[in-house]
């Protein structure tokens, strides 16, 4: 189903002791949908007052029929201007599920599942890690003793900084 389909159901309008079916009450819902790329379908069924819209066979919207105005452009008349701001955050909240859905159906069929043929493994193992530097071999480490015990302070207390430290040593 698409979400740029609407459907109006729309009952006969009960003024001035007549009940007919009055689409034109929906001009102004309608050409503005349309304008904004929906297609729209008008379904007149039997409830007196009566106007839902269905996208997607979800109710988006419903009102009497007779809060709309007669003939009258999407401007102009408050309701209508809520209709169409309804429709059209539902067809995105309909295209973000979607979505979302269309993803995860994705992972449960393991589309993403790593092959012979997909990259390497990148993240550090036990025997890749980067051993600890001594703290009494100069050469090995090329670390001098006051720079050594300032990473170590600095590892143990994690508010100072490094470099707040080696001036503590320097002096």
């Amino acid at each position: 189903m698409s979400f740029l389909y609407v459907k109006v159901y729309y009952g006969p309008c009960n003024t001035f002791h007549n009940n007919v079916h009055k689409p034109q009450m929906l001009n102004g819902l309608r050409e503005r949908l349309q304008m904004l790329g929906f297609r729209v379908d008008l379904h007149p069924v039997d409830h007196v007052n009566y106007c839902m819209i269905e996208m997607c066979g979800h109710e988006i919207f419903r009102c009497n029929i007779r809060q709309l105005k007669f003939n009258t452009s999407y401007t102009a008349d408050r309701v209508c201007r809520r209709a169409v701001e309804a429709v059209v955050q539902s067809s995105v909240k309909f295209q973000r599920t979607r979505t979302y859905l269309w993803f995860w159906a994705l992972i449960e069929k393991q589309m993403f599942q790593r092959t012979k043929y997909a990259p390497k493994e990148v993240w550090l193992t036990k025997s890749m890690q980067i051993s600890k530097p001594c703290t009494k071999c100069h050469d090995c480490c090329d670390l001098d003793t006051k720079e050594r015990r300032a990473i170590e302070e600095a590892k143990m207390n994690p508010v100072f900084n490094a470099d707040v430290i080696l001036k503590k040593y320097d002096d």
